[in-house]
């Protein structure tokens, strides 16, 4: 097993480890040789800013897979009314849709997107659900579509999408769209 540095493993954890490190760097190295504590201690102050801006401007990449799991194992209802509740935060308005190739129909701005998430659990989205997608956006004269799934997306699925109007929405992405959510119902994410 290779070895791991130690800001390596610093930023896997809570941006407060670094800073605590360096508080106690600085108070050893303090007792032996003062000049030098500031220079000790200086790395994981900048570490520790560092891991805290990309902390609370997003999800960890730590927390990634372990939310996507937690995400697969929720039932359709639950996960519905994630996607759902997450767009209406972002200022969309948002229409469950009954059957078809989508789930939802989300406007803002006097545009209309067609949201398909039904096949969140699956490990890998296949062409065709991005095909029906494509052609119902092209019948109700859509803005542009996305697909999202917590597993990922097959090359051929994601060679139809280049160039098209078409986002095929997983992994920390996805996970960026349900995190306001996760901060307010925690319930949705526990097993």
């Amino acid at each position: 097993m290779a070895k791991r540095s130690l800001f390596v493993i610093l930023s896997e954890q809570p941006w407060w480890v670094s800073l605590l490190v360096a508080m106690a760097l600085f108070g050893a190295i303090q007792l032996f040789f003062p000049p030098l504590a500031p220079f000790v201690a200086l790395p994981f102050v900048a570490a520790a800013v560092y891991f805290a801006w990309k902390q609370f401007r997003g999800t960890s990449p730590v927390n990634v897979e372990e939310r996507l799991a937690a995400l697969r194992d929720m039932p359709w209802e639950n996960f519905g009314l994630i996607v759902s509740e997450a767009y209406r935060r972002r200022g969309y308005e948002v229409e469950e849709s009954r059957g078809g190739a989508f789930d939802f129909t989300v406007r803002k701005n006097g545009q209309t997107t067609l949201v398909q998430c039904r096949r969140w659990k699956v490990n890998q989205v296949g062409v065709k659900p991005v095909q029906d997608l494509f052609d119902a956006m092209n019948k109700r004269d859509a803005f542009n579509c996305v697909c999202i799934a917590a597993g990922g997306f097959s090359e051929s699925a994601r060679a139809f999408a280049a160039g098209k109007p078409i986002t095929l929405l997983t992994g920390a992405p996805l996970v960026e769209l349900v995190s306001t959510i996760d901060k307010t119902s925690r319930r949705w994410f526990t097993r």
